[in-house]
């Protein structure tokens, strides 16, 4: 029974681990950007249909609507959100 223990421990201690690690560190820095907008992918596709809708709005209502302003607050709103977790991820990388 102890043999199985030992066995299972360092398994978890292994030389894999010790390579992603290294692996991580030798990532560019724009390898990394890359990642993490593909990791947050629902949140940049919020992002540009929000600000498709804007846009849309704007053309079909040909002034600056109450919705077409409502609609680009929470676009803008989501992309400092969006590059301000972005720049905090990519810094702790």
């Amino acid at each position: 029974m102890s043999g199985d223990t030992m066995r299972r421990g360092s398994k978890d201690g292994g030389l894999e681990k010790i390579r992603e690690a290294s692996d991580a560190v030798e990532k560019s820095s724009t390898a990394i950007v890359v990642e993490k907008v593909r990791e947050r992918w629902r949140t940049a596709g919020s992002i540009i249909v929000l600000a498709v809708t804007t846009v849309m709005l704007l053309r079909m209502d040909g002034y600056l609507s109450i919705d077409a302003q409502v609609f680009g607050g929470i676009t803008l709103f989501l992309l400092v959100y969006f590059l301000a977790t972005l720049r905090t991820d990519v810094s702790m990388e």
